[in-house]
């Protein structure tokens, strides 16, 4: 604590320093560290790089190396001399064994052009088998022959007999592992080709070859460092046997083994498994390595090509300790510059941070003074900037949330002064209308007799208009209520709610033959009861009426509700004669009507008052419906409606938000809670 006292009471200049010094350390540290960090990582991925190209290049080497032995023996396979050799060393194997003088004869023909193709081609020997498996012909001597003829015959398990058995089922050129033979010390892999004669098998032709090519390519150490060497393994058994020598080890080939599962070559392991990728992996000698592995398919072969990461990190190292000898020179130097700095910033920060407390206090008056031109003279030049443009923006906020108060009042007035209005006018027609009904009535009582047909039906109208007349009046004095009238919000039991409504519209429900179905467990809803009988006794009514009339089967009628997250989710459905979808944001428009009163009795402004009392409690209404296929009526009512309007009516009253605003933003949060199309929300 005394050192932090002591620290708060020293002047800004030298606080300065000690903070531009703590600040200049920090990065420096960091910048070493990222340097050294980033470098390495360079590195690896460099070497990586390398390696990989290395390991794509021999693995493309090797591939095209066994491919062209390959396709020797395939191109070999195909010529008509081989076919004709065959036959002939077959018939007088047959005929008298390899002792006999036709033997004789055939081997002092064939032997030097067979010889020929052996040496040319680079192989170790050139062998003839019938299909049955016995060897016919081998280019080395004789005696070995009857060893092809055990070893192809009677050793299933070799590398000779297995390639002769795929070359001879699939009838294309095969090549075998590579297999070692402990007798003559060498490595060797065979290489099968099905001989044909038309569509017959007239023997198989195999050339025997050595690991010496595949050795030539591993010795190219190019790319690889001090430490970098090839491994080419082949899967035997349960172990990676490497095939070729090391360049630590050139004793390696066919005596050095990994056993699949252990811990050491895991590059080795994967690759001849048949995996392939890169990282750092402990070789088997002991040592963290940064190697590729590729499988080489065709040949069923693994190859790793590895370094050692001690020698791919040393420049690393290197450049970590140049850095660190920078970053102490840098530091002195940084010493001497803070404090020639710190003396020339100092001052114009403080006069900068004195004139912001003024500010801050109220006091937007103040400004700051500057005579320079550098970055602290631009600093205060945008500082006064700033402050004019806050002036400037709460002058405007005072002035546009006074518009809107303004507006508010203005537009309550007016809202009440038409509510007035339509009340005071309903009330005022009622009296001159009873008047025409009374007058019309005393016609008919004592006037009916001396009237003609015409004048009777005259009277009959003027009792009719009388009659919507007051339908008219008595629907906008309901309507006026709805606007006028708040009664208290409450728990309401819907189910019991709708129960109620049907019961007072019985007879219509019977008299109609509807089939009336209502959705048992509809929830309790925070709401004015009697607003919300009003739209289930509208929109029950209506649905009645659409679908009674002019239907060839009975009304039905279905009451239901779905949860609609933070919305109550209402709709009544009907199989009347449907709405054409042109008219639907039409409908709920004060009496408007889609027919004549002669064919649908009512004034069109039930629908009205339907939204204007959802509207009240903040849902929304739409309709689904087309014509000939029933309407369907939805309606939302939320769930947290006291809170959300609480919250509403504080965001608009403490000016942070404007009426337009809050409107948008309840239209988008009804859209995506209810899912109702963003044209049909109205809030």
């Amino acid at each position: 604590m005394r050192q932090l006292a002591y620290f708060n009471n020293l002047r800004i200049t030298a606080k300065f320093i000690l903070w531009f010094l703590f600040i200049a350390l920090v990065p420096l540290i960091i910048a070493t560290y990222i340097s050294y960090s980033t470098s390495k990582k360079v590195l690896e991925k460099e070497v990586a790089n390398s390696l990989l190209a290395v390991a794509d290049d021999k693995a493309n080497r090797v591939e095209s190396y066994l491919h062209e032995k390959e396709k020797n023996v395939t191109t070999l396979s195909y010529m008509s001399d081989i076919v004709i050799a065959i036959e002939k060393f077959d018939k007088a194997f047959y005929a008298g064994g390899m002792n006999s003088p036709e033997y004789t004869a055939v081997d002092q023909e064939f032997r030097p052009f067979l010889a020929y193709y052996q040496k040319a081609y680079g192989y170790e020997d050139l062998v003839l088998i019938r299909p049955n498996g016995e060897a016919i012909f081998s280019v080395k001597k004789k005696e070995e022959q009857k060893s092809l003829y055990e070893i192809v015959l009677f050793n299933k398990n070799s590398e000779l007999a297995k390639v002769f058995m795929r070359a001879k089922e699939s009838s294309k050129t095969e090549i075998s592992d590579f297999e070692y033979n402990p007798q003559t010390q060498k490595a060797s892999a065979f290489i099968a080709a099905p001989v044909f004669r038309g569509a017959d098998l007239v023997g198989v032709v195999i050339l025997q070859m050595n690991n010496d090519g595949i050795c030539e390519l591993v010795k190219d150490y190019a790319g690889l460092g001090k430490t970098g060497e090839t491994i080419i393994a082949s899967k035997i058994g349960n172990d990676a046997v490497f095939i070729a020598p090391t360049r630590f080890d050139p004793n390696a080939a066919f005596t050095r083994k990994i056993t699949i599962g252990s811990k050491e070559g895991l590059g080795i392991q994967k690759a001849v498994q048949g995996e392939e990728g890169s990282g750092t992996t402990i070789d088997c000698m002991g040592k963290e390595t940064l190697g590729v592995w590729r499988n080489i398919p065709s040949f069923r072969l693994g190859m790793v090509v590895k370094m050692d990461t001690e020698e791919v990190i040393t420049s690393a190292r290197e450049l970590r300790n140049t850095l660190l000898k920078i970053g102490l020179a840098l530091l002195a130097l940084i010493t001497l510059l803070a404090a020639i700095i710190a003396n020339s910033v100092s001052r114009p920060i403080k006069d900068l941070t004195a004139v912001a407390g003024v500010i801050s206090g109220g006091d937007f008056s103040a400004r700051v003074k500057s005579n320079t031109k550098d970055e602290i003279g631009e600093l205060a030049n945008s500082f006064n900037k700033m402050t004019d443009a806050l002036v400037q923006a709460k002058a405007n906020v005072e002035l546009e949330k006074e518009k809107v108060e303004e507006q508010k009042v203005l537009l309550e007035k007016v809202n009440k002064e038409l509510d007035a209005f339509v009340y005071t006018a309903s009330h005022d027609l009622r009296a001159p209308l009873r008047g025409i009904s009374s007058f019309a009535s005393f016609l008919e009582e004592d006037y009916k007799s001396k009237l003609d047909e015409q004048g009777k039906d005259y009277l009959n109208e003027i009792r009719k208009g009388a009659d919507r007349m007051n339908r008219l009046i008595e629907d906008l004095l309901k309507l006026s209520r709805v606007s006028r009238i708040k009664n208290p919000y409450e728990d309401v039991d819907i189910n019991e709610l709708i129960s109620s409504i049907t019961e007072r519209i019985k007879f219509d429900i019977t008299h109609n033959k509807v089939d009336l179905k209502i959705h048992e467990n509809i929830p309790i809803v925070h709401c004015d009861r009697i607003k919300l009988g009003e739209v289930f006794l509208n929109l029950i009514n209506n649905a009645i009426k659409f679908s009674s009339k002019n239907n060839k089967e009975n009304p039905k009628v279905e009451v239901g509700y779905l949860d609609g997250g933070e919305f109550h989710k209402f709709y009544v459905k009907d199989n009347g004669i449907g709405i054409d979808p042109k008219y639907h944001s039409q409908i709920f428009g004060l009496f408007k009507r889609l027919h004549s009163s002669d064919e649908y009795e009512g004034t069109g402004a039930g629908l009205s008052i339907v939204k204007k009392v959802i509207d009240d409690h903040g849902g929304n209404i739409w309709i689904d419906s087309e014509v000939g296929k029933g309407a369907a009526f939805y309606f939302t009512i939320p769930k947290d409606l006291v809170e959300k309007k609480k919250i509403g009516e504080i965001l608009v009253e403490d000016g942070l938000i404007t009426e337009a605003e809050l409107e948008e933003k309840l239209k988008k949060q009804k859209a995506k809670e209810t899912g109702t199309p963003p044209d049909k929300i109205e809030v």
